[in-house]
């Protein structure tokens, strides 16, 4: 009987336990995010690629095997005979190229500087998905939180068009009154239609990144009001921040490419060993040779490519530079950005938000008494809609702008 009820407890204990259904936080938003994104997948593959090829960067070229045969006649009585003859023979050998050993570092050095590009386009392409993530998380959150908040105002709001109603019955109030209560309540239904199709379109975009999950209903936004680092301390590593990481990669490949056209005046050099099998009547021979490059038409080989990648890591430097100073600018744009909303957002909780409230409160009490007009609390209650309207967009810009900024260093974290 024990055993029946444990059973029973175990099977029934999920029904509830679903009951409530979990919220989505932000960090589980950006989580599942940088678990699934398939750019991410993709840079991952590029990172597996460019390491699969730094194997066999700098590694000798596979050797040759030669194979033919050596001084057929094709005329007289030992035409086409391949024994008849003593200049006959056979040949079977081999060669192996050994190009320079500048030139064999040089591609080594490619291969790596390929890999830390790989992998600085995978930090790039991290803080991207999570940067959109939570901006898409935050939109939804927002939008969801304006919806709820409406919707409570709609409750006041028909309760005192009903008020203005039993009014015009009793003759307490006039028929133009009472028309403006229900105006009020058809305005403030139809911004909260058009709040439920914003959320349906937030949601739809948070599904892009994180898939069904998105469902979920939003948990509280959390404080954006600190930072990963200190101010001044994410200002003075400006030039590290994970977005400008594959501009210097580029410029790190962009010279080892010139140092291996440079290489490439070192001459390589390759050998042959040849054994020669001749008619029963003649002895066998035997050869060995060396080859070396003679790399002496620079001018029009050598040296057009090497000014081709000289001209490359200039423009890598270029660009490079010009993307710091662009993003020197966007940071303390997004910084001053962040400040401002965020002050802005605390006079709103901590000030505007209670007035608005209290003074709709009060002005739908006064005429429910009968010692206040309807227009005073359909003025009250549009303003506090404008208000919690206000906030949502601010509590996006605020987000966008602590997103840029929170994960900026998104490559040092697991």
């Amino acid at each position: 009987m024990r055993y029946s009820i444990l059973v029973l407890a175990a099977l029934v204990y999920p029904l509830f336990a679903n009951g409530e259904e979990q919220q989505l936080t932000l960090d589980a938003a950006v989580d599942l995010a940088l678990t699934r994104a398939p750019q991410i997948a993709a840079r991952q593959a590029a990172t597996e690629s460019a390491q699969s090829l730094a194997i066999s960067a700098g590694r000798l070229p596979d050797p040759q095997v030669i194979l033919g045969i050596q001084n057929v006649p094709v005329e007289g009585p030992n035409a086409y005979s391949t024994t008849a003859d003593f200049m006959t023979m056979s040949q079977i050998g081999f060669m192996q190229s050994f190009p320079a050993r500048a030139q064999r570092n040089s591609e080594r050095a490619v291969a790596g500087a390929e890999i830390t590009l790989a992998d600085a386009e995978l930090q790039a392409t991290r803080y991207e998905v999570a940067r959109a993530t939570a901006v898409s998380w935050v939109r939804y959150a927002a939008t969801h939180d304006s919806l709820q908040r409406l919707r409570t105002l709609e409750g006041d709001l028909e309760f005192g068009a009903r008020a203005a109603t039993a009014a015009l019955k009793s003759g307490r109030t006039n028929t133009a009154e009472a028309l403006a209560a229900d105006a009020g309540v058809t305005e403030l239904k139809s911004r909260i239609l058009k709040l439920r199709g914003d959320l349906r379109r937030e949601q739809s975009e948070l599904t892009r990144w994180i898939g069904v999950e998105a469902m979920a209903p939003p948990a509280q936004i959390p404080s954006m009001d600190e930072l990963p680092a200190q101010v001044e301390s994410l200002r003075a590593s400006v030039h590290k921040h994970v977005s400008l990481r594959p501009l210097d990669a580029q410029v790190a490949v962009s010279q080892a490419n010139l140092e291996l056209a440079e290489s490439a005046r070192r001459p390589g050099w390759s050998t042959e060993f040849m054994y020669g099998k001749r008619g029963p009547d003649f002895e066998d021979m035997a050869s060995l040779k060396f080859n070396i490059d003679l790399p002496i038409f620079r001018r029009n080989r050598q040296s057009p490519v090497i000014a081709a990648r000289s001209a490359d890591v200039r423009r890598a430097q270029a660009e490079r530079e010009a993307q710091l100073l662009m993003h020197q600018a966007e940071f303390e744009q997004t910084l001053a950005t962040w400040d401002t909303t965020g002050e802005q957002l605390k006079f709103i909780e901590e000030e505007r938000l209670p007035l608005a409230r209290a003074r709709s409160s009060a002005a739908l009490a006064a005429y429910s008494a009968s010692q206040g007009g309807m227009s005073a609390a359909l003025d009250a209650f549009a303003d506090e809609t404008d208000l919690l309207l206000e906030r949502a967009d601010l509590q996006i810009e605020h987000a966008e702008a602590w997103s840029y900024l929170r994960f900026l260093d998104i490559a040092a974290q697991p």
